[in-house]
């Protein structure tokens, strides 16, 4: 009796620990739009992209603070353990001075300086705040970039998920239909009249059936877990899907992706490499802005005491003063073809990203032309499929209507419902394959979305 009254305090605490985390899990319904928009808030590379753009806005920042005023302020404290000495030559301070050592200064010295400067004209940080806002802007196409890699990754985890639950479901279907089968045939053949090879086949059938369901429940959980991933939900969550393959076919523009003219400029790579074109541009001032010189003004103000005894903070005992201003250029001469060769160095690299903007232009070309052309022949095949669908379906259904009248056989059953199955799942990866062709097109010709 004892070990039950404690052991059911434990069950209750355990119990509660449970209900607690079955009541912390959130489920979430999801059309293909809403688990984009969630996306596009919790993706964990789209918040890292997030922060990529805050990062270069604070540089841009950065960098725009080296042409406003700096100020700075100095304290510093000698003691020293041991006055240095100076020897003093004789004849010195006359011909009869025998010269010997001196020691000079006080034991304890402080200073105190504020300096302010300020930068009037400088080559390099003109290009360098220009510099700096291109790198934002290139921060915020790749992030453009980055959503549009979220996009083409949800979809298509979303299209697997439905792939995996239309087979599943069709699989159930089936499942369900011949198990009815197999069980008039049992009564059938109890009653004499039918033979057991047609009830070994309707149970092979169901047996394969029975393999096929618990793959494709496999293949749903997998899915699931894939597209809670992508989506940033927490893996303990629960997720459902609410759009339909048929739904999302349908709103395909199939004349726009397949007659709509290809612009460079809406394609997100050909962008970050224009935009990298620029910097390009703006490092090649840069380094020709080596040549020129730079000017600069400051002002600073000091105050130091000496004391044979430590008595700074005693307001009878005098601080001296000083300041002064000036103005301070720099101007380069001679670098022994440094700056040259940076210049050069710079020329070639622009050379070269204009060789990269021919060669991404015939890629593109090529890629749009060829996504076009597999998006088309994907199109053509899951039509072709469908048909296929419905007449190994009208085969399917007349062949058990002839098995339960005794005309056709079991294994003519057993060929029609693999004929059927084949042909089903033949369809669905079709306008799965639609749909992604769809997406590859999408990325190609469109950078935002």
């Amino acid at each position: 009796m004892k070990k039950v009254f404690y052991a059911f305090p434990a069950l209750v605490c355990l119990l509660g620990f449970i209900s607690l985390n079955l009541s912390a899990q959130t489920e979430y319904r999801f059309t293909l739009k809403e688990a984009l928009e969630f996306g596009y808030e919790n993706n964990y590379d789209i918040l890292s992209a997030y922060k990529d753009i805050e990062a270069a806005e604070l540089q841009v920042k950065e960098y725009m603070a080296i042409g406003f005023p700096q100020v700075n302020a100095a304290i510093n404290y000698t003691d020293y353990i041991a006055l240095p000495t100076m020897i003093i030559p004789p004849g010195t301070f006359g011909p009869d001075d025998p010269g010997g050592e001196v020691q000079f200064g006080t034991k304890y010295n402080a200073a105190a300086e504020a300096t302010a400067s300020q930068l009037i004209f400088d080559g390099r940080y003109i290009v360098g705040v220009q510099a700096s806002k291109r790198f934002l802007e290139k921060s915020k196409q790749q992030f453009i970039k980055n959503k549009l890699d979220m996009y083409v990754a949800v979809s298509a985890s979303y299209y697997r998920v439905l792939v995996a639950e239309d087979t599943k479901r069709i699989l159930d279907s089936t499942m369900q239909y011949m198990e009815n089968i197999l069980y008039e045939t049992r009564i059938t053949y109890e009653a004499g009249f039918a033979e057991e090879t047609d009830v070994d086949q309707l149970e092979l059938i169901v047996s394969d059936l029975e393999a096929n369901i618990i793959l494709s429940e496999t293949q749903v959980v997998i899915a699931y877990a894939y597209l809670k991933f992508l989506c940033g939900i927490k893996i303990g969550d629960f997720i459902t899907v609410t759009d339909e393959l048929d739904d999302l076919l349908a709103q395909i523009n199939y004349t726009a992706l397949l007659e709509d003219p290809f612009n460079y400029e809406n394609n997100i790579d050909y962008r970050l490499l224009m935009t990298q074109q620029l910097i390009a541009e703006l490092q090649l001032k840069l380094e020709k802005s080596e040549y020129m010189p730079s000017l600069s003004a400051f002002i600073n103000v000091q105050t130091q005491a000496q004391r044979a005894h430590w008595s700074f903070l005693n307001p009878a005992e005098k601080w001296y003063g000083s300041s002064f201003w000036g103005v301070e250029m720099n101007i380069p001469i001679w670098s022994s073809g440094l700056r040259r060769s940076r210049v050069q160095q710079a020329k070639i690299n622009l050379d070269k990203l204009d060789i990269a903007d021919e060669q991404l232009r015939t890629g593109l070309t090529i890629q749009v032309q060829t996504a076009q052309a597999e998006f088309n022949n994907a199109y053509l095949v899951m039509m072709n499929k469908s048909m296929a669908m419905s007449t190994a379906e009208k085969i399917l259904r007349i062949t058990s209507e002839k098995y339960k009248e005794g005309i056709s056989t079991s294994l003519d059953l057993l060929q029609a419902n693999n004929q059927f199955l084949t042909n089903t799942s033949d369809y669905i990866v079709a306008m799965q394959e639609v749909l992604i062709k769809k997406l590859a097109l999408e990325k190609l010709m469109y950078s935002e979305r």
